[in-house]
């Protein structure tokens, strides 16, 4: 047989854009002059790797459906450790697909399971496919940097860990019932006064914290039911504590999901603890939780970005590629699929990733629906809502995916997005974006220009906001730093902190003590007078920030304040 002579990247790219766009494969193949076999297997190949490049070519053809590969998958997953001939039974059960141990063996080895029942020498892995995928033969080395910030932690909002966000605090946590408390206006940790810190972080789902020190130490506190806090056990935390383990690695950066995080060292490595239930750790399974840090399953360049929402995970390498893990239900990773598959008794289950996966193609929409594929994506930066993703590429473009609810995404309409799609506001000559942030269900960029732009929603009883739109209350104003928690939202711009959120509230906006909870617009922080805040950062009703001690005077100012010594058991 004659190998026939392989498509550019841009034809492949095309031929998945008029998939997407709902055209028949004979229409694909009339329109490109390309033969209909050839547009089915590339199809096929990014339905089940989520590339379109050439891979290797083995000879033998796949024999199972994907709904089949899902069951086998899930099969595998709820019985092992098992014999190949008992997973084949299982599967034929399951499915009514009937199938020879040999193909279940390989389909096993391919989707990345390794043991006796999908031994085979050579093995053949889901990263070693992701390897040939990114098409990077020799890894390249990078030192990263910590940020260039450091001052002294201040802290506002609720603080009683196990509650926030829920109607009472779990019966396995009733001893902790009375701890905590909300704070309405800054406070200094009282056990963090003499460190200096880098980085704070947090996230919109998360009641949970870390902050990184000038040294690359990582410390964490807070909510701690599944590991989170990365100290091999599940007790909660009232103050910031350091992550032995991570004690010889200078880290540089971290991310906080809803129960789960990961930290990113200086070399370019990821690790992750917390729960995994559904992959978000990207550790090659699905366990309850994992509760010390332990490096990704990752083979590719060096990582340089982590970013994590609230069951699913996204992480960038040096090289501007965008990998994602962890629970696909809304479509917020970015492989085309939200993952859901029939299992027994015509239950819904989801076919997690539990290895980082390249998201393999971006796209636009035009307002007639067609979709055209995105070339030359190089991502420079991610953020994470609850379900949604956003993501900046090095030519200043916005692209965002996931679950499209009350307009998060930003494109006029509240339908899910499965793979990246860009935001056409910033696709203009001088209106790019130069930074990304995100909220539990709404997102912000700040153009070129310095003008800050808002879309979805912190307020469900109002109107929702379904593409970018421009805070005029800002207008003028520089953002140097921007968090949103799950309805609050505090800014630092200038020489100021600027905050607003609808009621309820905990404290998270800062005002004080007998000061208004809440605020439809937005408002000076009062109470930050004269301290200069160098990175706000907010978790799901609580917010951290890292302000300035450089001169006598702020050191000063920033002593007026009052100091925070929680109660612990």
């Amino acid at each position: 047989m004659v190998r026939t002579k392989e498509l550019s990247d841009f034809q492949r790219g095309t031929v998945i854009g008029c998939h997407l766009s709902n055209k028949s494969v004979r229409q694909i193949s009339a329109l490109l002059e390309l033969p209909r076999s050839t547009v089915s297997a590339v199809i096929v190949k990014w339905k089940r790797l989520g590339a379109t490049t050439a891979q290797p070519r083995s000879g033998r053809p796949h024999k199972l459906t994907e709904l089949d590969r899902r069951v086998l998958k899930h099969v595998a997953r709820t019985n092992r450790p098992s014999s190949v001939a008992t997973l084949t039974t299982e599967f034929q059960t399951a499915s009514g697909s009937k199938v020879s141990t040999r193909t279940v063996r390989r389909e096993l080895r391919e989707m990345g399971f390794h043991g006796r029942a999908a031994a085979h020498k050579p093995k053949i892995t889901k990263s070693g496919l992701q390897a040939v995928t990114v098409a990077d033969d020799i890894k390249e080395k990078v030192k990263l940097d910590l940020p260039k910030v450091k001052g002294q932690l201040l802290i506002f909002g609720a603080t009683n860990w196990d509650l926030i966000g829920r109607k009472e605090v779990p019966k396995a946590q009733a001893a902790f019932r009375n701890l905590g408390q909300n704070l309405w206006g800054p406070h200094r940790y009282g056990s963090m006064s003499d460190v200096q810190v880098s980085s704070v972080v947090s996230g919109p789902c998360a009641a949970h914290s870390l902050l990184i020190t000038t040294e690359g130490k990582l410390w964490s506190w807070g909510r701690n039911e599944k590991g989170q806090l990365g100290h091999g056990d599940t007790k909660r935390l009232e103050a910031p504590k350091l992550i032995e383990a991570l004690a010889d690695e200078v880290v540089v950066a971290a991310a906080c999901g809803r129960n789960h995080t990961l930290a990113l060292t200086e070399g370019g490595t990821a690790y992750s603890f917390g729960e995994n239930k559904l992959g978000q750790l990207g550790q090659g399974n699905q366990t309850d939780a994992v509760l010390s840090p332990a490096l990704i399953q990752y083979n590719g360049q060096p990582l340089v970005k982590v970013a994590c929402g609230a069951e699913f995970s996204m992480v960038v390498d040096c090289k501007g590629n965008l990998f994602s893990f962890g629970c696909p239900e809304y479509g917020q990773l970015g492989h085309n699929s939200d993952g859901k598959f029939i299992a027994r008794a015509q239950r819904i289950e989801f076919d997690c990733e539990t290895i980082a996966r390249r998201v393999a193609i971006f796209i636009e929409k035009s307002k007639d629906s067609q979709v055209t594929p995105v070339p030359n994506v190089v991502v420079r930066d991610v953020a994470c809502g609850g379900n949604h993703t956003l993501i900046l590429d090095s030519q200043k473009r916005v692209f965002s995916w996931g679950f499209g609810g009350y307009g998060r995404l930003g494109h006029t309409e509240q339908k899910d997005e499965m793979v990246p799609r860009l935001v056409k506001l910033f696709d203009f000559p001088g209106r790019g974006a130069s930074q990304i942030y995100t909220g539990y269900q709404c997102s912000f960029a700040v153009n070129e220009m310095g003008g800050l732009f808002f879309w979805g929603v912190t307020n469900t009883s109002r109107e929702s906001t379904m593409y970018p739109k421009a805070v005029q209350d800002l207008c003028g104003w520089k953002v140097r730093s921007l968090a949103c928690g799950k309805s609050s939202i505090v800014i630092a711009a200038d020489d100021s902190t600027i905050s607003w959120g609808p009621s309820p509230t905990f404290g998270e906006l800062g005002y004080g003590d007998n000061k208004a909870k809440s605020s439809t617009t937005a408002q000076e922080v009062k109470t930050l007078d004269g301290v200069y805040t160098e990175q706000v950062v907010m978790g799901y009703a609580h917010c951290l920030v890292i302000a300035r001690q450089d001169t006598p005077q702020e050191q000063e100012m920033l002593k007026k304040l009052p100091e925070y010594n929680p109660r612990t058991l």
